[in-house]
């Protein structure tokens, strides 16, 4: 149990700062990854020094911000140690894989970057080490754990859920470049199931983890670089399939495969299960 309750106020106070936290924790990883590339060690090594400190910052910033101005711990928001239940290990490792299976069956076609070994390895220390353990990490610190206890502790469960949820997919508009209402709505409904299936995966084991490892490998292998699958290939990515012509539905709009009606599927499927596992452990 909490020490102390925060006021609606406090929490979302502490909900605020704890975002703060995030970029903060970002740009200053970022820039002093930049700086040991510039000493002259391989991109690669510069993608694993900003991981570590993403995470560790972010880490440090959110105990701050916990134990020291709301005299809460961490476990009260779910940051635990390691904890891990096999379902959702994986299930972390099936739902980007169906999604993959199902789109690469659809019409397309495979295309190799060209790249060099340093290229290829830069490539997938960020995919691995950033893009997927630390980013994964650190959001489901921040709303997983922070955002979505402080909403619990003000509304029921399943508003503080949907509030969060929808909230979690609207910030993915940020920074996605201009989009048509019908790829909005996609990605609307995308990251709000998505917020859904991991709040939920939180929830039922008392922990974030299983919930960020989720969301890392997601985005490892749907994100990172590895493997692109869309509308067109990209230099930037080891191994692309491109699609042939999609429907909007089946591209995911303008936002990308993330936002794929299989996508949606997937995360609704999930979701589904992870809300009947929670309704299992009540009873």
């Amino acid at each position: 149990m909490m020490k102390k309750t925060p006021s609606p106020t406090a929490g979302a106070f502490l909900s605020l700062l704890s975002i703060v936290v995030l970029l903060l924790s970002q740009l200053a990883s970022q820039l002093l990854a930049e700086i040991v590339v510039n000493l002259g060690l391989p991109i690669a090594v510069g993608n694993l020094v900003a991981a570590v400190l993403y995470a560790g910052i972010a880490f440090v910033g959110l105990w701050l911000l916990c134990q020291k101005i709301l005299g809460i711990s961490m476990a009260d928001c779910r940051i635990i140690k390691p904890k891990f239940q096999w379902f959702w290990v994986g299930s972390a490792f099936a739902l980007p894989a169906i999604v993959c299976v199902v789109l690469i069956l659809t019409p397309g076609q495979w295309e190799i970057a060209s790249m060099d070994a340093q290229t290829k390895w830069a490539v997938v220390s960020g995919a691995v080490a950033y893009i997927g353990l630390a980013v994964g990490f650190v959001e489901e610190m921040v709303f997983r754990g922070v955002i979505l206890s402080m909403l619990e502790r003000r509304f029921s469960r399943w508003t503080a859920v949907l509030l969060l949820s929808v909230s979690f997919g609207l910030l993915h508009l940020v920074g996605a470049g201009e989009m048509d209402f019908l790829s909005i709505c996609q990605l609307a409904v995308a990251g709000s199931l998505v917020g859904i299936l991991f709040s939920f995966v939180t929830i039922e084991t008392g922990s974030i983890w299983n919930a960020a490892l989720m969301h890392g490998f997601w985005n490892m292998v749907m994100i990172g670089g590895i493997l692109n699958i869309g509308e067109k290939a990209y230099e930037t990515s080891i191994v692309n399939y491109v699609l042939q012509q999609p429907p909007f539905w089946l591209s995911g709009g303008d936002f990308g495969v993330e936002a794929s009606v299989v996508s949606i599927a997937a995360y609704l499927f999930f979701a589904v299960i992870a809300v009947l596992r929670c309704k299992r452990v009540k009873n």
